[in-house]
C-alpha cells in the first residue's frame, strides 16, 4: 500500500524543489502531502495545507504576520506561529493515520520548522531533515535523521536533483520498511536508575525467556509517556519510581528542570493508567534524594543532617525521611487507584536500592516501613500489594515480578 509522506517547506523559496520531490514520491506509488510554511513571497503552487491554514493553526492570520513584517517586526514571531501551526497539523495528521513519514527542506528556519514538528511525533515515525545548516539543526536527542547538503537547495541543477532523489529514497525507504510480524513481540516499558540496574537486568532476562521485549528508560518517563500514547507500549514495569520523589516534594522550578519540559508535571505515566495497560510498580530509588555535588557540603543545608552516600564522583545521595515517604506513598497510591487496567505494587522488604541494603549508608528499614504503611492506608482494594522478603536487586524480587506479570497477562486473556 502507498504511504503518506508529509513534506514541510516554504513554497515561495523552495517551490521547484518540493515539486521535484513530490514527483519522485508519487512515481513510487506514495502520496505526498505538502505543508507550506512560508510567510512572505508568493508560493509557486498551493500546498495541501496552505500557508494561510498553517498560520491559523498557529494562532494568527497570515495577513497579520505579513502586515507586521512589512512594518519591520522581528522575524521570530512569524516563525514561531508557523512552527506551532506545522506542529499542530502534523500531529493531527498522525493521529488521523495520515502520516507515515515526514521530510523537511530548507536552511536554519526550515530545519527548525521540521525539527519541532518531528519532535512532537512518536518515536519510530520516519523523520528526515534536509538542510544546509547541520550544526544549528535543533535535533537534540530525538530520533530524527539529518541529511546535510553542501549546496543550497535553490534551483534544480544536477547536484540538487541528486540530493533530493537521495532524500526521497531515504524517507520512502524508512516509511516502506515495516517490522516483520515475528519481530512484533509484546513490548514492556521499564524504568531504571544505576542503583537498581541489577533488578532491571534480572527482570529483562526473565521477560526475554518468556518471549517479551523490554525498553528501558533511565529515570525520566516523558518519552515513555509519548510511546504509550502512540500505542507502542503494551505494559509497564515501573521498577524505579524515583521520579515521584522530586515530583511530590520539590518546587515547580526544580521539577521543570528535572523533567526537561517547560510545564510542571506532578504525575507520571498517566498514559498507562488511561490506556488500561498492565502495570507493576516497585519503590526503586524512593529511598533517596539525588543531588549534583562532591560531598555533603555541596548540597542544601536542610539535608546535611541526613544519612548520605556518594554515587560516583559528582553525585550525592541523601536519605528520604519518613514524612517524605508517606507523601510519596500517597502519590503512588493515587496513581494506582485511578488506573483503568490491572495494577500490582511489589515491595522488597530489605531495601529499595543498592544504597539502602543492609550495611549500606542509606539503610533505614523504619522509613521504608512508613512508606509501606502509608500505601496500605491509601490504596483501594482493587490494587494488589505484594511484600517480599528480599532486596530489590535480588533475583528473588525479579522472579516475583515475572510471576506477577505473567498472572496479569493471563488474566487479560
Amino acid at each position: 500500500m502507498g504511504k503518506s509522506i508529509v513534506i514541510v517547506a516554504t513554497l515561495d523559496t523552495r517551490g521547484d524543489e518540493v515539486k521535484f520531490l513530490k514527483k519522485l514520491i508519487k512515481r513510487r506509488g506514495h502520496s505526498p502531502i505538502i505543508i507550506d510554511a512560508g510567510v512572505m513571497g508568493k508560493p509557486l503552487f498551493p500546498g495541501d495545507f496552505t500557508r494561510e491554514r498553517v498560520a491559523e493553526a498557529g494562532g494568527k492570520r497570515l495577513k497579520e504576520l505579513i502586515e507586521a513584517a512589512e512594518k519591520g517586526a522581528d522575524r521570530y514571531e512569524a516563525t514561531r506561529v508557523m512552527i506551532e501551526g506545522v506542529q499542530k497539523i502534523t500531529t493531527d495528521l498522525w493521529e488521523a493515520g495520515k502520516l507515515d513519514g515526514i521530510v523537511s527542506l530548507g536552511g536554519s528556519t526550515g530545519a527548525a520548522l521540521g525539527a519541532t514538528a518531528m519532535k512532537a511525533l512518536p518515536m519510530g515515525v520516519p523523520k528526515l531533515i534536509v538542510t544546509t545548516f547541520l550544526t544549528t539543526t535543533p535535533v537534540g536527542d530525538a530520533d530524527i535523521t539529518v541529511m546535510q547538503t553542501p549546496v543550497d537547495l535553490v534551483g534544480l541543477n544536477r547536484i540538487v536533483k541528486k540530493t533530493l532523489a537521495n532524500a526521497a529514497g531515504a524517507i520512502m525507504g524508512m516509511a516502506e520498511q515495516e517490522l516483520p510480524k515475528e519481530e512484533q513481540r509484546m513490548l514492556v516499558g521499564i524504568t531504571a536508575l544505576g542503583v537498581t540496574t541489577p533488578a532491571v537486568q534480572n527482570v529483562i532476562a526473565r521477560l526475554e525467556k518468556k518471549g517479551y521485549d523490554s525498553i528501558v528508560f533511565h529515570a525520566k518517563t516523558a518519552e515513555l509517556d509519548k510511546l504509550v500514547r502512540a500505542g507502542a507500549i503494551d505494559a509497564i514495569i515501573d521498577l524505579t519510581s524515583f521520579e515521584t520523589v522530586p515530583m511530590t516534594l520539590y518546587s515547580d522550578e526544580i521539577v521543570s528542570m528535572l523533567v526537561g519540559t517547560p510545564e510542571v508535571r506532578r504525575t507520571r505515566l498517566d498514559s498507562a493508567s488511561e490506556k488500561a495497560l498492565p502495570q507493576i510498580i516497585a519503590p526503586g530509588g524512593l529511598d533517596m534524594h539525588i543531588f549534583p555535588g562532591t560531598g555533603i557540603d555541596s548540597v542544601p543545608a536542610e539535608y546535611q543532617n541526613r544519612a548520605w552516600s556518594m554515587h560516583g564522583e559528582t553525585v550525592v545521595l541523601f536519605r528520604t525521611s519518613k514524612d517524605e515517604l508517606e507523601k510519596i506513598a500517597a502519590s503512588i497510591a493515587a496513581h494506582a487507584n485511578q488506573a483503568a487496567g490491572p495494577v500490582a505494587i511489589i515491595i522488597p522488604l530489605r531495601g529499595f536500592s543498592e544504597a539502602s541494603k543492609k550495611g549500606a549508608p542509606l539503610y533505614d528499614p523504619e522509613s521504608d516501613q512508613a512508606f509501606i504503611n502509608a500505601l496500605k492506608q491509601n490504596l483501594k482494594k482493587k490494587v494488589k500489594l505484594i511484600e517480599i522478603d528480599c532486596h530489590i536487586n535480588d533475583d528473588a524480587f525479579a522472579a516475583r515480578v515475572e510471576k506477577t506479570f505473567e498472572e496479569m497477562i493471563s488474566e487479560r486473556g
